[in-house]
């Protein structure tokens, strides 16, 4: 495992290589412009909690098990600075939303995400991740072991480059229309919201909100996350990348898929449909 010094250095060399982007803020700790980040580099905003760690050993897959997917060679790779992504840790139940803030070609990807103390800890002697990301419309995603984890001078992450990354095809499904009260949650705010209609792969969502609010210059491929109350089912937190949107009235729309989801969760939603559809013949 390399030290902290090796990476430091890695750090500095990139900060200069790449400083008018995102890169530079593991030292100055500072946002760019909306512009210059092309999502909302939610790695900066605070994460959910996270959930009690699993006791089994878990197995870590890119994708659902029985879901197409395309297998590319690593040295493709393309993942821009700035670039918002999910993070997900075998073992650990929630993900966690990220921000690609620098790479060494070929050898190691950095990333800026805020991680609970004892899933930190737990990188620091090694592991694997898994990191899901939306471009131009389809899910992408990759296996990645992990080189060393450091809270300064900033909360990253260093993982190694993919020798494979797999392109999903995520499966299409009919939506049951539904009124389920939610909260979406952006790197600056939280928005209360209803779902109004929703699948195991992804749902639909309308927010109020002001043609200055903030959360109205959200682009198609960023990524938020998206809390659904249902009842007794309990309460839903999933990452959804944004496919589109429109603002009407005063009212938000947005379409969205499911980055990464899990087969209870699937299961949860399921259950909650078939019990709405008994109701509702």
């Amino acid at each position: 495992m390399r030290g902290f010094s090796y990476y430091a250095k890695m750090c500095k060399m990139l900060a200069f290589k790449y400083k008018h982007f995102a890169v530079i803020h593991i030292f100055t700790i500072v946002l760019t412009s909306n512009e210059d980040r092309d999502s909302l580099a939610r790695g900066e905003g605070e994460n959910v909690p996270a959930e009690a760690a699993s006791t089994e050993t878990e197995k870590p897959t890119v994708a659902p098990k029985d879901t197409k997917v395309i297998k590319v060679p690593g040295v493709q790779l393309e993942i821009p600075l700035g670039k918002d992504v999910i993070i997900r840790i075998p073992g650990v139940e929630q993900s966690y939303r990220g921000t690609i803030v620098g790479y060494d070609p070929y050898d190691f990807i950095i990333a800026r995400v805020r991680l609970p103390s004892k899933v930190r800890e737990g990188l620091s002697f090694g592991g694997q991740l898994i990191v899901k990301y939306v471009n131009q419309g389809a899910v992408y995603g990759f296996k990645a072991a992990v080189h060393n984890s450091i809270t300064s001078p900033a909360s990253l992450v260093f993982f190694s480059y993919p020798a494979v990354i797999e392109k999903i095809a995520l499966r299409r499904t009919s939506r049951a229309d539904c009124n389920i009260d939610g909260l979406l949650q952006t790197l600056d705010s939280e928005h209360e919201c209803l779902v109004v209609n929703v699948s195991e792969t992804g749902c639909k969502i309308s927010a109020r909100a002001g043609t200055r609010d903030p959360i109205t210059a959200t682009k198609v491929d960023e990524t938020m996350m998206v809390s659904m109350t249902l009842g007794h089912f309990g309460t839903l937190k999933l990452p959804i990348a944004i496919r589109n949107l429109s603002l009407e009235k005063g009212i938000l729309s947005i379409g969205g898929m499911f980055l990464d989801i899990k087969k209870d969760e699937v299961k949860i939603i399921n259950q909650y449909l078939e019990k709405m559809a008994r109701f509702s013949r």
